[in-house]
């Protein structure tokens, strides 16, 4: 009689499958299988029907579901915060510090409920975020930091920062304080925002009654994708078009911007494209 156990290695879009077989006769073989998770049943199917002949499959459920939720726990990291008080956590090579603000019934009536989170690594900031009641105002709760993306996150009540690396497709802030990358060390993508001028004034001189007032901002963003670098300029008026940079097999959808004097942060996702 033969059973065998499934252990997981999860990578992001697929599972390293790899099951153990074991027989009365007291010999072990292993066979090794990539897989997408869509197609996880099927694969199970295969095996309980392979050359071994088994006759009965026992999967040990339990282990397979604990080996993908401890596995899974080292892509993503999710700290609970609590107000006033401040925290460090270990991830990768970052020693990450956090402290939480709530404005309550004591602080400026304007200020009430708001929230701002600081967030240092090894005592500088790389990070802010500003919980606004104003609706109007514009935040962001997922930024980029160097290869991380940090997201603040509020669940039932409770607030979080969640760190993880850098993947294509996720809605992030890229802050003009530096350089950040996307992906992993084979499929890198690097973007930097090199420069950002606000223009305004009138685009015909005063006495034309013609004349209109302009008020706009230009963003210079610099890409590199393995030993090619571009630069791409545009202006926030344009943002509001789902402008789109394209450069060797990727896509940047630039979705919005928030301009202030002293930096700039402009929100996007960049995108892989699939190969025909």
């Amino acid at each position: 009689m033969c059973f065998f156990g499934l252990s997981l290695i999860p990578s992001f879009d697929k599972l390293y499958i790899l099951p153990v077989i074991l027989s009365s006769l007291d010999k072990i073989m292993i066979c090794a299988k990539t897989i997408t998770i869509n197609n996880l049943g099927t694969y199970i199917q295969l095996l309980a029907a392979n050359k071994y002949g088994m006759r009965r499959v026992v999967i040990l459920t339990t282990i397979f579901f604990i080996s993908y939720s401890i596995n899974a726990q080292e892509f993503m990291k999710k700290i609970q915060l609590k107000e006033g008080s401040g925290s460090t956590i270990k991830y990768d090579d970052l020693t990450i510090s956090t402290l939480l603000q709530v404005y309550d019934e004591k602080s400026a009536v304007h200020l009430i409920g708001d929230m701002y989170l600081k967030v240092d690594n090894n005592g500088e900031p790389i990070a802010g975020f500003y919980i606004d009641n104003d609706k109007s105002t514009k935040e962001y709760y997922t930024k980029i930091y160097k290869n991380y993306f940090l997201t603040f996150m509020i669940e039932n009540n409770n607030n979080y920062l969640s760190i993880e690396q850098a993947q294509f497709g996720k809605a992030f802030a890229l802050s003009s304080n530096g350089s950040s990358t996307i992906g992993n060390k084979d499929d890198l993508v690097e973007i930097e925002i090199i420069d950002y001028v606000h223009e305004w004034g009138y685009d015909a001189p005063s006495e034309d009654g013609n004349s209109n007032y302009f008020d706009d901002v230009q963003y210079t963003l610099q890409v590199k994708v393995r030993d090619v670098v571009k630069n791409f300029s545009f202006y926030s008026s344009e943002v509001k078009d789902n402008f789109v940079i394209d450069i060797e097999g990727y896509s940047i959808l630039i979705l919005s911007d928030v301009y202030k004097d002293s930096s700039s942060l402009i929100e996007m996702i960049v995108n892989k494209k699939q190969k025909p």
